[in-house]
């Protein structure tokens, strides 16, 4: 494998999360476990590319080659597959939300479903850029992923203020707050991904 097919190989990894982020929203939307395993099946799939892409950075790397590059193309798979931790924690999280029958209330589904919108932006942006290298859409990805930031820390607080009110339980406020969690975490890592390039 050269460095070309190597390079577009990893840049595929992006397309990989962005289905799995998209099966992930199907299963809390219609809370359906059938979108949350294929999202867990697509994850599994995200880790084995992890670990022949690695092989095959470190094979290009023992031969003539950019090496910068190289290590920007290593950090990108560990990111991805970084990313497809966060997703099979949301999936987890999830799972436990429909095994427990928690409900959240309207306004916690419309927070989380909003926040989680704004990440999947910083994520098709992140295909872009890949895609297309243009330098604004890299700005717009980081300045997307402080806008996550910024959603995650005012939806956490709104949510602990309804629990303390009994608007909703222990549990579920804990299983919401890692929702955000790991939501916030997909979009710096998209960050982290552009500003490797």
């Amino acid at each position: 494998m050269d460095i070309g097919e190597l390079r577009t190989k990893v840049f595929g990894m992006a397309d990989t999360v962005s289905d799995i982020l998209g099966l992930v929203e199907k299963g809390f939307m219609e809370n359906k476990d059938s979108y949350l395993s294929e999202a867990m099946t697509r994850e599994e799939s995200l880790n084995e590319s992890e670990r022949s892409l690695t092989k095959s950075i470190l094979d290009l790397s023992k031969a003539a080659g950019d090496k910068k590059e190289l290590s920007s193309l290593a950090q990108a798979v560990e990111t991805f597959e970084r990313m497809g931790d966060e997703a099979s924690s949301l999936v987890e999280r999830m799972e436990v939300k429909v095994a427990e029958k928690l409900m959240f209330d309207e306004m916690s589904v419309n927070q989380f479903m909003e926040t989680y919108g704004v990440m999947k932006r910083s994520v098709e942006m992140m295909r872009d850029f890949l895609k297309y290298h243009d330098s604004a859409i890299k700005q717009r990805v980081i300045d997307n992923g402080f806008g996550v930031k910024e959603l995650v820390e005012r939806y956490r607080k709104e949510h602990a203020d309804r629990l303390v009110q009994g608007i909703c339980t222990p549990l579920g406020a804990n299983m919401y707050f890692d929702m955000l969690d790991f939501t916030g975490n997909l979009a710096r890592h998209s960050s982290n991904v552009v500003k490797l390039f």
